[in-house]
This record gives structure tokens, C-alpha cells and sequence, in this order.
């Protein structure tokens, strides 16, 4: 179970998969996404069953990118990691996404 945004930094490597639970754009929500990439400012998401999508091009194909920003700005409730971007107002208006992992790589 992800409790801060350390253990989610830890967590989240190339190949891992989240599945997106809320986000500031409907058409996202549901979204099963790889990891193509992982670091100190961030992680790339793509969708694997669809290389053509937008989200999967992005960024010369590494996929949308969000970057972890502060500890503040994430919520950690019942394995559901949500980054927003306001650090102290954690709600629908500022949430950018809600997550889960659904597949972990060792």
C-alpha cells in the first residue's frame, strides 16, 4: 500500500501499469496506463493497446508526462495516489489525477 509520495517515487518503474480512477479530463478516467519512463521530476504514461492515441505520441512516444511536483500537493487513501495542484486545498477543482497501481515490475 502507497503511503507517500517516496514509497509512490519507488513504486512507479518503466513497465509498472496504473489504472486512472479521476482526472481533470473525463475522456482519461479509466485509462489503463504503462510506464514508459520514470525519474527524479516524474513519470511517462502511455496506452499500450493503443499507439496511435494522442496520449501514447506525446512527448516523441514516451506518452503524457506528470510531474511529482511536492509532497504536499498528493493525497495517499486506500492504495489511491491523487497529485493536485494546489498543496493545501486537496479537492475536485484541483485534482489533476487519482491513480492506482495495477501492476508492479520488481
Amino acid at each position: 500500500m502507497i503511503k507517500n509520495l517516496n514509497q509512490l517515487k519507488k513504486s512507479l518503474k518503466k513497465g509498472s501499469s496504473i489504472e486512472i480512477i479521476s482526472h481533470c479530463r473525463p475522456e482519461y478516467i479509466g485509462q489503463k496506463r504503462r510506464i514508459t519512463q520514470s525519474n527524479t521530476q516524474g513519470f511517462y504514461s502511455i496506452i499500450p493497446d493503443e499507439p496511435d492515441n494522442e496520449v501514447t505520441l506525446a512527448n516523441d512516444g514516451k506518452g503524457n508526462v506528470l510531474w511529482w511536483n511536492k509532497a504536499s500537493f498528493w493525497e495517499f487513501e486506500n492504495d489511491i495516489c491523487s497529485a493536485y495542484c494546489n498543496d493545501s486545498e486537496h479537492t475536485k477543482q484541483y485534482l489533476i489525477m487519482s491513480f492506482r497501481i495495477i501492476e508492479e515490475v520488481a
